[in-house]
């Protein structure tokens, strides 16, 4: 479990009244990216901000819409970018009893953010390090390109002024929707891929409740674990 329960503990935790602008937003991603690891909850793309800080996990999207919320009230502007991308990314991420179950493309979301005149795209914060590093690992030894929720380029640091990718590379892009705003009404949009024989993973993972999402969270550490 994440130490801060809300947005507004975090803020007062990380953000010094002194730190410039750029100071604020590699210390609001860093913090996300260490006390939040990849990994899902019962709410999954419908994870309310205060939720996925409290309970620690969230995979791309809760983890982008907490980054948006962060920085927004640090007073940043930024938005929340969705694409299509292949779901090979999450190929050994996840239970083989759950894989099966994904669609074969996937909506992903990445943070538009304005630094200091100057905007930056990034998921940097979506994979913590163990998980990046061991991911890594892994591909290398077994020649992948994909999968274990990184790629073999990925990198989850952030200077603040340029582009970071944990997960999303242009050359993945199925398709590009853009900034979205009103979340509840894109999820249910045909363009939003996260659908199983007509229901809606939203609304699957809540019928599975914490319990039954858990052991996807206990795969995920064994995968940092090794």
């Amino acid at each position: 479990m994440s130490n801060a329960q809300t947005v507004k503990e975090v803020m007062k935790q990380v953000i010094t009244e002194t730190a410039t602008q750029r100071e604020k937003a590699i210390a609001l991603h860093d913090y996300v990216r260490d006390n939040v690891k990849f990994g899902f909850n019962k709410y999954f793309d419908a994870t309310p901000p205060d939720y996925t800080l409290s309970c620690g996990h969230g995979h791309c999207n809760p983890k982008s819409h907490l980054m948006v919320a962060l920085f927004r009230a640090a007073g940043l502007e930024c938005f929340q970018h969705f694409v299509v991308i292949p779901k090979d990314i999450l190929k050994d991420a996840i239970p083989p009893s759950r894989y099966w179950m994904i669609p074969k493309e996937l909506s992903h979301s990445y943070v538009e953010v304005k630094v200091n005149g100057k905007w930056c795209s990034i998921d940097s914060f979506i994979v913590d390090t163990p998980l990046l590093k061991s991911g890594q690992a892994r591909l290398a030894k077994e020649g992948r390109g994909l999968g274990y929720g990184v790629r073999p380029d990925s990198i989850n640091t952030w200077d603040g002024q340029s582009d970071a990718f944990s997960q999303f590379d242009q050359n993945m892009m199925i398709e590009d929707h853009g900034r979205v705003d009103d979340l509840d009404a894109y999820y249910h949009d045909k363009k939003y891929r996260h659908v199983v024989l007509g229901m809606p993973f939203n609304t699957m993972f809540q019928f599975m409740g914490e319990v039954g999402v858990a052991p996807m969270n206990v795969y995920i550490d064994k995968i940092r674990q090794s």
